[in-house]
């Protein structure tokens, strides 16, 4: 039958330029066909490859308010999955004069995304902790306490952690006399256990000892009376 003939077929460039205003480019997609049915590699084609993208331009960009990002960072993480950020500014271009404006005047437009997953080689195992817990004394030395689990990239548990760089599970806490003064809370939300009137309880005492002194000082006679109530 002789040789197959291969020609290269085109489609039709995209009627619209990928900016709204200004430089932006249009495109179409170049394929190797032979005998007008079977799709080749590209290289199977005599000539030059045609080109897929063309210039185009949409006019100058008259007082425009648009959105300008920023190249993304890095991964947050050093290795398994993390998160990747880019910033964003708010730009007015007046035929190619720009100006960085506040971003409530591009309130109005729809806004590029600043944050995106991110993964990296596998982490492989590692150790993993808790929270530490409450501390078992308000005052005089006590205890708090974490768990500390060795786990595979798949959440799974396995014990080929490096025992050198376990992470502590127990630590010392509140070794104060009981008549300091507590410098931190262990909680955020102390002040509802000060209006709560709860610091006569040891425990609330312990974990919200800061808030529990200021109000004690502040409002002596009113802390033993509910003390008394109780």
């Amino acid at each position: 039958m002789g040789v197959c003939a291969r020609s290269w077929f085109t489609s039709l460039w995209s009627q619209r330029c990928s900016a709204e205003c200004g430089k932006g480019n249009r495109t179409r997609v170049a394929v190797c066909l032979m005998d007008h049915a079977t799709d080749l590699p590209l290289d199977s084609c005599e000539g030059e490859r045609p080109a897929e993208v063309a210039s185009c331009d949409s006019g100058p960009c008259l007082n425009r308010l648009e959105w300008y990002t920023g190249p993304w960072g890095q991964c947050s993480a050093e290795c398994g999955n993390g998160t990747q950020t880019r910033s964003l500014a708010c730009i007015f271009n007046n035929n190619g004069r720009v100006e960085a404006v506040e971003p409530a005047k591009c309130s109005g437009l729809a806004q590029p995304v600043t944050a995106r997953p991110c993964r990296l080689k596998p982490c492989g195992v590692q150790w993993y902790v808790t929270e530490w817990s409450a501390c078992s004394r308000s005052c005089h030395g006590g205890f708090r306490v974490r768990e500390v689990r060795c786990l595979t990239d798949a959440i799974v548990p396995s014990d080929q952690c490096d025992p050198d760089l376990i992470p502590e599970s127990r630590q010392e806490c509140n070794t104060q006399p009981k008549d300091s003064y507590c410098q931190h809370d262990q909680y955020h939300n102390c002040l509802v256990v000060v209006q709560a009137r709860l610091c006569i309880y040891p425990y609330y005492r312990g974990v919200c000892c800061a808030a529990c002194s200021r109000a004690q000082k502040t409002y002596p006679n009113s802390f033993q009376t509910n003390h008394i109530r109780r």
